[in-house]
């Protein structure tokens, strides 16, 4: 095996051009830790979040950076205490890797993990021929299902069960608004949500984007190009409001979000285009008893629990876009642009 990899590397913060194919020295097999697996990768989705990182708005990011959380690939090596794998598993990472040993982990709730690493921030990423995880954040990957759909399974449809059902605990018939419905997250959501037997307000400010919201099984397609959609969502639940509002898109349309909750309602935050702070009226949250939650990342118990259900046809990862790891800068560029429904993934 070459000691050199190609690699995508973010020297500094900035635009798409930022973002610069070089050889970099590759991990090697003999350099392994007790519990950590090398990966070949084969596909790495493409996440808004990486938009973000990229521009610098994330902390925990250290320059240089090999960004990419949504990987796919094969098992070359193993580190002497791994024992769920071996060279040649078709393997996928979720996207923050959480220790197993802290208190948050004993409690079952990994995603908090202290000790927790996040792809592309703290630990190299998966723009990179080659990848290194640590054994609790990979999940095998059934035969059945391409690796260019196995890589953005734990990033939207992992996410997705982990706030619909953990956080959300969405129920049958609830009425459920989806912002931010046309993105890969949105996308899936709105499948996980119908597989309970929720009924889906799905909003997009693209009025061409409406189709692939239908076809993905919304009820409902609220299109609200200036992000005003409250009044809509009320009207059309005969002005009761929606029991749960999933916020994907943050604080462009919070405020709109939590407006448009019936008593009881909850607001689930789970994704923030924009890193800036809301403002609302904590009167309405008084006064209509309003919850509001934070969801984050996934596991690899609900990444499993995910193959089973694309493999089973439950729910269909849905890639718009592949293109070549070469071609990093232009999918920027057009995910930045909205000019995608649903993932982009990048071929390694």
């Amino acid at each position: 095996m070459s000691q050199m990899m190609r690699a995508v590397v973010l020297r500094e913060f900035g635009g798409p051009e930022k973002l610069q194919m070089e050889e970099v020295p590759a991990p090697r097999p003999e350099s392994l830790r007790e519990r950590e697996v090398l990966i070949r990768v084969r596909a790495v989705g493409m996440c808004y979040h990486d938009i973000i990182n990229r521009r610098g708005s994330l902390p925990r990011t250290k320059l240089p950076s090999i960004m990419g959380h949504e990987i796919a690939g094969e098992v070359v090596a193993v580190g002497s205490g791994v024992g769920m794998f071996r060279a040649g598993d078709r393997v996928a990472t979720i996207q923050r890797v959480h220790c197993g040993r802290c208190d948050l982990c004993r409690r079952n709730r990994p995603t908090l993990c202290k000790e927790g690493v996040f792809f592309g921030e703290e630990i190299p990423g998966g723009y990179a021929e080659l990848v290194v995880s640590e054994e609790q954040g990979l999940a095998r990957i059934p035969n059945e299902i391409p690796f260019e759909q196995a890589s953005i399974c734990a990033c939207t449809i992992g996410t997705a069960v982990h706030v619909v059902r953990g956080r959300g605990e969405v129920r049958l018939d609830e009425n459920v608004l989806i912002t931010g419905a046309s993105g890969g997250v949105g996308l899936h959501t709105i499948q996980v949500c119908r597989l309970i037997g929720a009924r889906v307000y799905a909003v997009t400010s693209s009025p061409h984007k409406a189709p692939a919201l239908k076809e993905a099984g919304a009820d409902e397609v609220i299109i609200a190009p200036d992000l005003k959609f409250a009044d809509q969502a009320r009207r059309l639940t005969g002005g009761r409001g929606m029991d749960v509002a999933l916020e994907v898109t943050g604080a462009l349309t919070f405020d709109q979000a939590l407006r448009s909750l019936a008593p009881a309602g909850r607001l689930i935050v789970v994704g923030n285009l924009e890193t800036r702070p809301v403002s609302f009226m904590p009167g309405l949250v008084i006064l209509k008893e309003l919850e509001i939650r934070g969801s984050f990342a996934t596991t690899t118990p609900e990444l499993s629990e995910v193959f089973n259900l694309v493999r089973d046809k439950k729910v269909k990862p849905i890639v718009s876009r592949v293109m070549p790891l070469a071609e990093v800068a232009k999918a920027h560029q057009i995910l930045y642009d909205r000019g995608v429904t649903g993932r982009i993934v990048l071929q390694v």
